[in-house]
């Protein structure tokens, strides 16, 4: 499988924003509409598509560093897309290239208590929970980077 990842950007915008979860998703995450309009509105955040080689499967979003840590805010796949790897590969990817580029020591990510897949995913690749939640009720996981 080669994956890769690009910015949005005016070449692939509205692909990204036609991706969708599966129906059974939809409450779990934001649009990617409004992801991108936010990546544009506040300094700090990167919206990425998800790429297996020339198919767009999925957008992340990444940003707001402060101090020692990062936000993975946004992450899927889409729905036509699901159950083939792409969730786990794309994770690991970019918790490398997150690290890669930001001299940080921790990711944190939150998600709706009620998305299980979303936590068993998580919990399989290191993040484990800070006992915190956010704004919007959502808990919040934590990755521990390597040496910075």
């Amino acid at each position: 499988m080669s994956i890769r990842i690009e910015l949005v950007d005016r070449s692939n915008w509205e692909d990204v924003i036609n991706l969708t979860v599966d129906s059974s998703q939809m409450n779990f995450i934001e649009s990617n509409v409004c992801s991108i309009l936010e990546s544009h509105y506040v300094a700090g955040w990167y919206p990425i598509g998800l790429y297996s080689g020339e198919i767009l499967v999925g957008f992340a979003m990444y940003g707001c560093c402060e101090n020692d840590s990062i936000w993975l805010d946004r992450f899927m796949i889409d729905g036509r897309y699901q159950g083939q790897g792409f969730g786990r590969s794309f994770l690991v990817y970019l918790l490398e290239h997150i690290q890669a580029q930001f001299k940080i020591r921790k990711i944190l990510l939150s998600f709706t208590p009620e998305n299980q897949y979303a936590r068993r995913l998580y919990e399989r690749h290191g993040f484990i929970n800070t006992n915190e939640v956010d704004s919007k009720g959502e808990l919040i996981f934590m990755y521990n980077c390597s040496e910075v």
